[in-house]
């Protein structure tokens, strides 16, 4: 509120407080100026004065004012003080008109000092100036000198200055403390619209609360039902891939015997025209078979990403290979299919499943889409890079789902039959992206497709930053070469499968390692021990070469635990099984047969028999009849299906090594499930030796490597909860 007013009454209207101080002020006045117009009237009634007339006027015009002053002052406080300040000076003059002037002319004095009290300084200043006039008009009519009037209106110009000064002292301090009064109530507005919006805000962190209560069982219950789901997944990726490879290891197995040992069918011949088409679906089964593969790698969390597996590979063999597949298909819509080498490409370090899967998957679209024409593989190699295109003639795709042709699930066709699931060019592209290189398309509806992509065509473009450069060979085009010192050659090809960027040699024994160090000078010998330093000639590869001993996965050592002579994986080919008869003490005359799979028993029947046809097999479908013929017949030799209805092949092999009715026979096992499946998490202790001793970044870098993986958030075991750390801790020596 503003200090500096114009007037009080009037500006005080405004504010309800300094009004309301206004209005109780003249209100009290009122009656009391009436009391003394009364006790004028009344003394000289007593008195019998001659000013009797002039007493009853100044009394009915006070009470004329105050009738109209209690009548104004709710409504219009300002005029009702002019009226009221108007009729004292009219009293005033008529009782000192009544007495002539004299000492009544200081009765103006009042006038000047209730108007201080309830109007501005302007109006007050206006009551002064008519009092002094009243003054001067007065006192001459009654003959008064000059000079006596001058006291009076001295008097009054002092005592209106005066009155003005306190009562702008008065209302300036009204004004402040009706200022923060204001402010006070703002503030406790204020304070009541933040209690409110407090109460508010509570009320949301309660409703919150509950929220998060519900929430936190809620991923409770979602936490148990991933771990159960995660525990379903792990079982139904079992059975499926057990129940698929059983009726492919027909397949594989039927298919390469009619292709490469047709002898086995007792003289009869295979037509000439059939034996394109068996090699056919020979290939097409195992390219099937290493697809399940690939599903089972993807559902191994310890992983942690999808493998490669690396070789040294002939990109024309494999463009070749995936052309028979498809040829069929081209031939039956009448469309041509060509391969233009530019060039013969440089044998590629890749992995030879994932890019026949991708040409698989390129070519089946464009023979899909394609309608009339043919369709071309261009190869041409320039500046390290391979680059390989497959051109059709087909309808080609719009513009606006060009880009979306490498997104999961998408189909850049609506008016073609749905065959796929929209997985090929995305899962195509990230193949490529894996072993370094980039895939793209270009298209002209109408016109037909060109999908492309590249391949490095030497280490430095493979994508293997990630290896230290002090790992890398002199020769740029080379691979690191690791010994690996283990009694199952069959762990190259998991060390192949999940450790990128070297080539292994696999060495039986120790006096094979030493000679194979000793010729080839390789940059690492991997040893599967318990970390012992063991006979002298290990002593000799630690003094040699870096050397990491740690316990491996094995086949043999899994079947070994298992009561078993040797350990396969379904599918099984015929080498592989050959192998495993060839690693027994002793050569069988009779094998038992044990499997629930009457056309699997037949297939190892035939390679069996091709290999050997002095042997004298006996054959069961199921575990009992399996021990009543081993009782009976008491073989040398027993292959034995683990995953069986009723007696498992466990308990099987439980009963042919503790009944002494059956002779102990060898066992080779045979299952579905691969290591990861089957085996338990492998303990013992990890230890790293290096002639030439670490430096201290060469020890920051192993400590990393290693703190990375005994700490990653992918370290968890079956059930979801981190998986525990068997055996003794990591050791560098």
């Amino acid at each position: 509120m503003s200090m500096h007013h114009s007037t009080y009454a009037g500006d005080f209207e405004e504010d309800a407080i300094l009004s309301d101080l206004v209005r109780e002020t003249f209100l009290s006045l009122l009656p009391v100026t009436v009391v003394l117009g009364w006790l004028w009237l009344v003394s000289d009634i007593v008195r019998s004065s001659p000013h009797l007339a002039q007493a009853y006027l100044v009394l009915g015009l006070l009470i004329l004012t105050t009738a109209l002053g209690y009548r104004l002052a709710e409504r219009h406080l300002h005029v009702a003080a002019l009226i009221y300040i108007s009729s004292l000076l009219g009293a005033v003059t008529i009782i000192a008109g009544a007495f002539a002037g004299g000492f009544t002319l200081y009765l103006y004095l009042l006038v000047v000092i209730v108007a201080g009290m309830l109007v501005g300084p302007g109006t007050l200043g206006l009551v002064s100036l008519a009092s002094i006039g009243l003054v001067f008009l007065v006192g001459l009519q009654a003959g008064t000198p000059l000079a006596d009037l001058l006291n009076p209106t001295v008097v009054i110009s002092l005592t209106g200055l005066m009155t003005w000064l306190s009562a702008r002292r008065l209302f300036t301090a009204l004004a402040w403390a009706l200022t923060m009064t204001h402010e006070s109530q703002k503030n406790l507005r204020e304070a009541r619209e933040r209690r409110a919006e407090l109460l508010r805000v509570l009320k949301n962190l309660d409703e919150a609360y509950v929220r998060l209560e519900w929430a936190n069982e809620a991923l409770i219950f979602a936490r148990e039902a991933t771990q159960k789901a995660y525990r379903f997944k792990a079982e139904f990726v079992a059975n499926v891939s057990h129940e698929l490879r059983t009726p492919l290891n027909l397949i594989v197995g039927f298919s390469e015997m009619m292709a490469t040992a047709p002898e086995s069918y007792k003289g009869a011949s295979l037509p000439s025209e059939y034996r394109g088409d068996v090699l056919a679906i020979y290939r097409s089964a195992r390219h099937l078979s290493d697809l399940i593969d690939d599903v089972l790698d993807l559902s191994k969390i310890e992983a942690g990403r999808l493998p490669l597996h690396r070789e040294p590979t002939d990109l024309e063999a494999i463009i070749r290979e995936a052309v028979d597949m498809v040829r069929g298909l081209a031939e039956s819509k009448a469309l041509r299919l060509d391969v233009a080498i530019r060039a013969g490409p440089p044998v590629l370090y890749l992995d030879r499943t994932r890019i026949r899967q991708v040409l698989l998957n390129l070519l089946t679209n464009a023979v899909r889409f394609t309608d009339s024409g043919g369709i071309r593989i261009q190869v041409g190699t320039e500046d390290a890079l391979t680059t390989v295109a497959v051109v059709d003639s087909g309808r080609g795709i719009a513009p606006e789902r060009l880009s979306q042709a490498f997104e999961t699930f998408s189909q850049l066709q609506d008016d073609q039959a749905r065959e796929g699931n929209g997985l090929g060019l995305a899962l195509s592209k990230k193949f490529i992206e894996l072993h370094g290189g980039t895939m793209w398309i270009d298209s002209t509806p109408g016109l037909g497709t060109v999908v492309s992509f590249t391949l490095p065509s030497n280490l430095a473009d493979l994508g293997l930053a990630r290896l230290s450069v002090a790992t890398l060979p002199p020769e740029r085009g080379e691979l690191p070469h690791v010994v690996v010192l283990h009694d199952d050659p069959r762990i190259l090809s998991v060390l192949q499968r999940y450790v990128e960027g070297y080539r292994f040699a696999c060495s039986a024994t120790l006096d094979d390692a030493v000679t194979l160090v000793r010729e080839t000078a390789p940059s690492a010998v991997i040893v599967d021990a318990d970390g012992s330093d063991g006979p002298t000639p290990l002593g000799e590869l630690r003094a040699r070469v870096p050397l990491l001993t740690c316990r491996l996965p094995s086949l043999s050592r899994l079947g070994l635990l298992l009561g078993a002579a040797d350990y396969l994986v379904k599918p099984i080919s015929r080498d592989e099984l050959l192998a495993a008869l060839g690693r027994l003490p002793h050569a069988p005359r009779t094998v038992l047969l044990i499997d629930d799979d009457p056309e699997f028993v037949r297939l190892l029947s035939r390679v069996l028999t091709a290999n050997d046809p002095s042997l004298r097999l006996l054959e069961a479908s199921s575990g009992p009849e399996g021990l009543d013929i081993a009782r009976s017949q008491r073989p040398d030799l027993v292959l034995l299906d683990l995953r069986m209805p009723g007696l498992s092949g466990r308990e099987v092999l439980a009963e042919l090594r503790h009944g002494k009715a059956f002779g102990q026979p060898d066992v080779i096992v045979m299952s579905a499930c691969d290591l990861d499946e089957e085996a338990e998490p492998i303990g013992g202790e990890l230890r790293l030796s290096y002639p030439a001793g670490f430096s201290l970044t060469q020890l920051s870098q192993c400590l990393q490597a290693l703190l990375g993986v005994v700490t990653s958030p992918g370290s968890v075991a079956q059930d979801g909860v981190p998986a525990p750390r068997a055996g003794r801790p990591v050791g560098l020596a």
